[in-house]
């Protein structure tokens, strides 16, 4: 017997578009991935200029290339604004941090891009070129700060997390108590002393570069002792219990999750003290860089329009 369409309920239809009628799901998905599309957007901008720079077809003393020019020193003006804001509580008029986190971001990507076509992909005399190093400087260096910023806070936008909150979550991820810590006793040992042994704050600089991969490494690595050694004790104990030889795979998917959860957040813990220190000593770095470049700019405007 064919089934009507009509007599087949809504929520069972098919849809040729998951999100169809539901623009707010668009909007999330769009606004959880907006930096992701705005850096592909910039590194298209960046390869379409490269492949161009031998036709010729911008001039920086004139038309469009003089006019990116103007654009790329316009919006090095306005990021000067973010600092002034955070600084500043009288300009809590121009608008809201998190607004203007996100203008700094997006500026700080178009300001050298504009500064590259101004310049077709080519160097040109002295002052133009210390400018656009120190241009595409300051940009690099915004991209390690976002890249650090996001380690160290509830998302972009976010507040910042604090050490307690993470310590927290791994005490909860603990099998101490509970039915896994029954099953698998000796597994919340080793996964104590893995966690003192690794959860140690960083000594220089060097270790907190250093810390982040070797964290990814180790704790790869002891996923892998835990549910090897996980796997023999069920297997032992099924031995010993009905019960247990039941439903050993739901224990040991069970155990494996935790497993995953608990060595993720310590993995946090260990790495939030050096990306802490080193967002520290990055917006130290940052704003001498901002300045050179401002000073550069100002050198290179003034020398093009004087000489």
């Amino acid at each position: 017997m064919v089934t009507r369409a009509a007599e087949v309920p809504a929520s069972h239809q098919w849809q040729s578009d998951p999100f169809e009628g539901n623009p707010t799901q668009w909007r999330t998905v769009v606004r959880n991935n907006i930096a992701a599309l705005g850096f592909v957007a910039a590194m298209v901008l960046l390869v379409i200029g490269w492949l161009l720079r031998d036709r010729q077809w911008l001039s920086a003393e004139e038309g469009v290339g003089y006019a990116l020019g103007v654009i790329s020193v316009s919006c090095m003006l306005i990021l000067l604004l973010y600092p002034l804001r955070k600084r500043f509580r009288i300009l809590k008029f121009i608008g809201p941090l998190p607004k203007w986190f996100r203008n700094h971001m997006v500026l700080g990507v178009s300001a050298p891009i504009a500064a590259l076509y101004h310049c077709n992909f080519q160097l040109g005399s002295l002052n133009s070129q210390i400018a656009l190093y120190s241009a595409l400087m300051v940009a690099g260096s915004g991209l390690v700060g976002r890249f650090i910023y996001a380690k160290i806070h509830r998302g972009l936008y976010g507040r910042k997390t604090n050490l307690r909150e993470l310590l927290a979550r791994v005490k909860m991820t603990t099998p101490g108590v509970g039915q896994l810590g029954t099953f698998v006793p000796e597994l919340t040992k080793r996964m104590t002393e893995f966690d003192r042994a690794v959860m140690v704050p960083p000594e220089s600089i060097l270790d907190c570069i250093r810390l982040p991969f070797s964290m990814a490494l180790r704790t790869r690595l002891q996923y892998f002792r835990l549910m090897r050694f996980a796997k023999v004790s069920l297997v032992y104990q099924s031995q010993r219990s009905v019960e247990i030889a039941n439903h050993r795979k739901q224990l040991q998917k069970t155990i494996r999750d935790h497993i995953k959860l608990h060595l993720h957040h310590v993995r946090r813990v260990a790495e939030f003290t050096a990306y802490d220190r080193l967002f520290a000593l990055w917006h130290k770095l940052h704003f001498p860089f901002f300045v050179i470049l401002l000073v550069t700019v100002v050198v290179h405007v003034a020398v093009v329009h004087l000489y």
